[in-house]
């Protein structure tokens, strides 16, 4: 369900309730950082083939780097794609439900992003666990402890779940049938 869509025919976004306004500054923090992870990406790699091709020294290590942060991009601004309402979804289908229809499609896709997250989530805190207890370090050039970079999967699980949960409240305490 997109709350985002604006038009004259789509309906009025649920107003929003605490839960979601108080996950809001956590969900912009997180897309603050995955553009500066954006930024630090466009530097490393201008850094990268700078060298590679003007001086004729290639960095090693750039690739690994940036393999890692495009993960925690995605992660850390997931949450606030999410509460804007610009993730993937089918407004095709959704944005013509009206009444109980549009209630329970929210409800569906809220749940079903809390429901996915989740597993994400415990998949993540298993393999932060797994990493950090026999001390694993990426393969390449880095030799990085691989907790650090898996730490993106529990950070912005957690954020996708709150945002979710927050919406999922709205939906369920603002549920006008009538629209």
């Amino acid at each position: 369900m997109n709350h985002g869509t604006k038009g004259e025919d789509a309906p009025a976004a649920p107003s929003p309730v605490l839960l979601e306004r108080l996950v809001t500054p956590l969900s912009r923090l997180g897309a603050s950082i995955a553009a500066i992870g954006v930024l630090v990406v466009l530097a490393i790699t201008g850094y990268s083939v700078f060298n590679r091709y003007v001086l004729g020294i290639p960095v090693t290590w750039t690739d690994e780097l940036s393999g890692f942060l495009v993960v925690g991009i995605v992660m850390f601004g997931a949450a606030e794609t999410l509460r804007r309402g610009e993730h993937i979804s089918v407004d095709l289908m959704t944005s013509r439900l009206r009444g109980v229809a549009q209630l329970v499609a929210g409800v569906w896709g809220m749940a079903a992003v809390v429901l996915i997250m989740t597993a994400i989530l415990i998949s993540g805190v298993t393999a932060v666990s797994f990493s950090y207890d026999f001390e694993i370090y990426s393969e390449g050039y880095l030799a990085l402890p691989m907790w650090i970079p898996q730490l993106a999967l529990i950070i912005g699980g957690v954020m996708v779940i709150a945002v979710a949960t927050g919406r999922l409240c709205t939906i369920l305490l603002n549920r006008d049938t009538d629209r």
